[in-house]
């Protein structure tokens, strides 16, 4: 009699549990039925290559000034121009009536123009098309006579390689340095720093004699 009762009590227990547990397993259930659902009829975002950069202009301004320093924060060289546009593959610029001004702590600043211009994306290369021109004032000692002549480039092409004071052109070319006139067929590489100059093809001028005794007229 006692076991009849012990084994019923169990089998209530067990069944109570069950009704218990019923909405649990169901809710369960119905929760795998809808994650099932949902990860059936859900598309991917398919895996899409990067955007290959095109080399067309993203920027474009008009009437534009650039300005690009050194690391101490002094200014390398500021270039205006009537329009730029900065190309989204290698931020490379074209500048319409480029107007370039060098700033070197060693000498007088460099004034260059032409009818367009280059720069490459780090921005220490400056090529320059077109009836380009270098100008550059004498450099005068503290009493006025001429330490460095004046100098004066003019050419067709110009590539201006900025961190290393250098320009070099493969075109004609007439340097003027003082009285000096030098003309080249076949260009010319002219070192700013160590005041070098080497021309090639046909190369033909006036030198004049080197006097550091000359005062700049008023």
């Amino acid at each position: 009699m006692m076991a009849n009762q012990t084994f019923s009590t169990i089998v209530d227990f067990l069944y109570d549990l069950g009704l218990r547990l019923i909405p649990l397993v169901l809710m369960g259930l119905l929760t795998l039925a809808s994650f099932w659902f949902l990860k059936k009829n859900t598309q991917e975002d398919p895996i899409l290559p990067p955007r290959v950069k095109l080399h067309e202009p993203d920027y474009i301004f008009t009437n534009a000034k650039l300005t690009v320093l050194n690391i101490d924060g002094t200014t390398k060289y500021r270039l205006l121009g009537k329009e730029f546009k900065h190309y989204e593959d290698n931020a490379a610029i074209d500048i319409q009536q480029p107007r370039l001004r060098l700033f070197n702590p060693k000498t007088p600043p460099s004034t260059i123009a032409a009818n367009t211009g280059h720069v490459t994306g780090d921005l220490d290369i400056v090529e320059l098309f077109q009836n380009a021109d270098v100008s550059r004032p004498a450099e005068l000692s503290p009493k006025g006579f001429i330490i460095n002549p004046h100098l004066h480039l003019q050419s067709n092409y110009l590539k201006i390689f900025v961190n290393e004071d250098r320009i070099i052109t493969h075109l004609p070319i007439r340097i003027e340095r003082g009285n000096s006139v030098m003309t080249a067929s076949k260009g010319a590489t002219y070192d700013n720093v160590d005041q070098a100059v080497s021309m090639f093809g046909n190369v033909q001028g006036s030198i004049e004699a080197s006097d550091t005794s000359k005062k700049l007229a008023p």
